[in-house]
């Protein structure tokens, strides 16, 4: 699985994620993957996601039914199937998603995992079960990963006494650039320059297009 060739550095991020994702074991895998807003996380997913052939879903938020239809539709046109399925509760819907699998790994990606949650808090008691020795009878060789911006959320999901603590085969946290990293992103070969930039937008990718709308280059 090559890199993207758009996708700037994140080489040790999408080594972790393809090695997640190409685990050819049989049974299903979880990883939880983290970072705050605007630094690639999602770019990264759907990245593996089209590489391997997986199911990417973006959460928002929503009430529980709402989430559901959303789901629901989105999984279907993953399966290509005509109409979106229809899912009552998140029990059904998780126990379908985790047969997805065929012959061979495939990755699986719940973007925006706490705006789930916050409609529905049993979800990860539902995912830890589908992970447990009787869920894998009936699941395929799903690799999940929930992901999300809320840190301390998402590393409450492993914490403590949390459903699923002790399950992930992954805990990926995906950082701000740093000073150097971030003076190559924004193409800046003024070291001067490049530590001002950095100081005001923090090594987050997404800041090059949205605050200068593309309109960096006249200042290097």
């Amino acid at each position: 699985m090559d890199k993207p060739a758009e996708m700037f550095d994140r080489d040790y991020e999408w080594s972790e994620l393809t090695r997640f994702v190409r685990y050819p074991g049989a049974e299903a895998t979880l990883g939880v993957v983290s970072g705050r807003r605007r630094q690639g996380k999602t770019f990264l997913l759907d990245a593996v996601c089209r590489a391997a052939g997986g199911f990417y879903f973006a959460a928002t938020e929503a009430t529980e039914a709402e989430s559901l239809h959303q789901f629901g539709t989105a999984l279907a046109r993953h399966l290509g199937e005509p109409a979106p399925r229809r899912f009552a509760h998140w029990d059904e819907a998780v126990e379908t998603l985790m047969a997805i699998a065929g012959s061979g790994p495939v990755p699986v990606v719940i973007d925006e995992f706490p705006y789930l949650v916050k409609a529905s808090p049993q979800l990860p008691s539902l995912i830890q079960r589908a992970l447990g020795p009787q869920g894998q009878r009936r699941s395929g060789a799903v690799r999940l990963l929930l992901c999300g911006s809320a840190l301390s959320f998402m590393g409450a999901l492993l914490a403590g006494t949390a459903p699923l603590r002790g399950r992930a085969s992954l805990e990926l946290v995906v950082p701000t650039l740093d000073y150097r990293q971030a003076r190559d992103f924004w193409g800046i070969s003024d070291p001067a320059l490049a530590l001002l930039v950095n100081a005001v937008v923090g090594g987050t990718p997404a800041y090059r297009r949205e605050f200068t709308l593309g309109d960096a280059r006249r200042h290097r």
